[in-house]
């Protein structure tokens, strides 16, 4: 059980209507976010030697416009008693590339490096970007996904909106081949609706058996 409120905005669902401006101001917001994730892979694909747009097209399928692009709209309430329970336990994300605006009064974001818990440190009209599962993947473990942790606190209210550029379920995800040789390809290829249907039941466990499980699938 985690300690937050959340709903999710991505194309085709129901929009919330009781506050004017708010779906316009959103779809701004959320087309100029999907543009910064499209930017960043592409940097990615540079730093990596990848062909220009190799990861936008895994993730597309190769073909079309198919990658699912969502935002989570996160409300992280005080808590009585914060040392029984975390404000979102600790995970990595399942699919590539993620933007979060986060609360710049109330911290509570952490994330792990070489086993320690770190504050992500709120600062103001920023985005704090994070890879999921599908770039470590895909990169054969050269950017790894992010352990990370929202803390609950008996003080303030934490907002906080994070938005996904995923790969579409039907796509393939496997190492990119110039980043692998023959001794050193880690990671196993997979359908990502499939890596979902493990995700889904293991997200809050170690990471690692998630890829072992769905090569066996």
């Amino acid at each position: 059980m985690d300690w937050e409120d959340v709903f999710s905005l991505f194309d085709g669902c129901e929009w919330p209507s009781n506050t004017q401006g708010f779906k316009e101001t959103m779809a701004e917001y959320r087309a100029e976010l999907k543009k910064l994730a499209e930017k960043l892979m592409e940097l990615m694909d540079e730093n990596l030697g990848l062909p220009n747009g190799y990861i936008k097209k895994a993730f597309n399928g190769r073909e079309g416009n198919n990658a699912f692009f969502g935002t989570k709209v996160s409300h992280y309430p005080p808590c009585p008693e914060p040392e029984l329970i975390d404000g979102l336990r600790a995970h990595t994300d399942a699919g590539g590339v993620i933007l979060l605006f986060q609360d710049d009064i109330v911290n509570g974001l952490q994330i792990l490096k070489d086993g320690k818990w770190i504050d992500v440190q709120p600062i103001a009209n920023s985005i704090v970007i994070n890879t999921g599962d599908q770039i470590e993947v895909l990169t054969n473990g050269r950017y790894k996904s992010v352990w990370h942790r929202v803390l609950a606190t008996p003080d303030g209210n934490r907002r906080s909106i994070a938005s996904f550029y995923n790969p579409s379920l039907e796509a393939t995800i496997a190492p990119a081949p110039q980043l692998v040789d023959k001794v050193n390809q880690t990671y196993p290829k997979f359908v990502f609706g499939d890596y979902m249907s493990v995700y889904v039941e293991q997200k809050f466990l170690p990471k690692e058996p998630r890829f072992h499980a769905v090569k066996a699938m």
